[in-house]
């Protein structure tokens, strides 16, 4: 997997990787995201989880909901991955991570980090609304592809990425210098 090799202070933000949006399709990148966090090192770990409570903007407009339940958890293999990096806890009921229930501007900007680096679920909502917030907010900005999936579809994925691509904020799609790491 390509990683964006700026040299800057990167963050890794860890989005809604819980059983709720885990379908057969979705599963081939909790390996990778565990591998991404063993070999990479950052200098900041946020982890958000989301939920959608009844009677919701997301239940009322639509028709969806995924309740603050058992479910709310990030996947144990991940987690794992996670734990020895205090991450951040973030709890969202939006889409954008920096939108939920802990300031994130500010604990990048306490870690001085410059760069953020997006990986989880969904593709096309709650990733792509992350990226172009951290954009507005200043951060460089990518969505690393290959640990990013939409639970719904593999269609809505690649919409989503190609969106992304277009704003040069993915790791495919980085116009910086990056390096090759074996994730898998």
């Amino acid at each position: 997997m390509k990683i964006p090799s700026s040299g800057r202070k990167k963050a890794l933000f860890v989005i809604d990787v819980q059983p709720v949006f885990m379908r057969p399709h979705v599963l081939p990148i909790l390996p990778r995201i565990a591998s991404l966090i063993q070999r990479v090192p950052y200098d900041a770990y946020i982890e958000a989880l989301f939920h959608a409570e009844k009677g919701s903007i997301w239940d009322r407009q639509q028709r969806w909901s995924a309740p603050n339940d058992g479910r709310m958890h990030t996947m144990p293999e991940v987690a794992h991955a996670l734990a020895p990096r205090n991450p951040l806890l973030v709890v969202k009921e939006t889409k954008s991570l920096f939108r939920g229930d802990q300031n994130v501007v500010e604990k990048l900007h306490n870690h001085k980090i410059e760069e953020v680096h997006i990986v989880g679920v969904d593709t096309n909502d709650c990733i792509i609304a992350t990226a172009f917030e951290a954009f507005d907010l200043g951060f460089f900005t990518y969505v690393l592809e290959e640990c990013c999936q939409s639970d719904n579809s593999n269609e809505a994925h690649e919409l989503g990425l190609q969106i992304l691509r277009l704003q040069k904020s993915t790791n495919n799609s980085c116009v910086e210098p990056v390096h090759e790491v074996p994730v898998t």
